[in-house]
């Protein structure tokens, strides 16, 4: 399964981004290799569409609007919630093999969402 994960950096093992629709880079992971894209979509519905034509079938995210959520989840998308702070794509990647990621789905998107606090960082759903 093709995995996406939004990061800060164009490289390897960058950080896991905070922002989804907004992140600077997103890194495709199929099997073991990674391949680090700019991204040049503006907002979270946008990269949606990016991640469904490139065959992802899940992400992990630290925060994510809820209209992309809702599509990806409509999709079959999995969504993962990698953590709060500073994780790296190669601790998010081992965190989700080893079964120790939550999921994000219906019951506890409202946990994750970033519709309330769209002020932060310019980051809406």
């Amino acid at each position: 399964m093709k995995l996406a994960v939004p990061v800060k950096f164009g490289r390897e093992n960058s950080p896991v981004s905070p922002l989804f629709g907004h992140a600077k880079y997103f890194a495709f992971i199929d099997e073991d290799e990674i391949e680090v894209v700019p991204n040049e979509y503006d907002g979270g519905m946008d990269v949606v569409h990016w991640l469904l034509h490139r065959g992802t079938g899940a992400v992990i995210v630290q925060h994510i609007g809820k209209k992309p959520f809702e599509a990806l989840q409509q999709k079959g998308i999995q969504v993962w919630y990698a953590g709060e702070g500073r994780i790296e794509l190669s601790e998010a990647l081992q965190r989700l093999q080893e079964g120790k990621l939550l999921r994000i789905d219906s019951t506890n998107i409202d946990q994750f969402a970033r519709h309330n606090h769209h002020h932060h960082h310019g980051e809406h759903a």
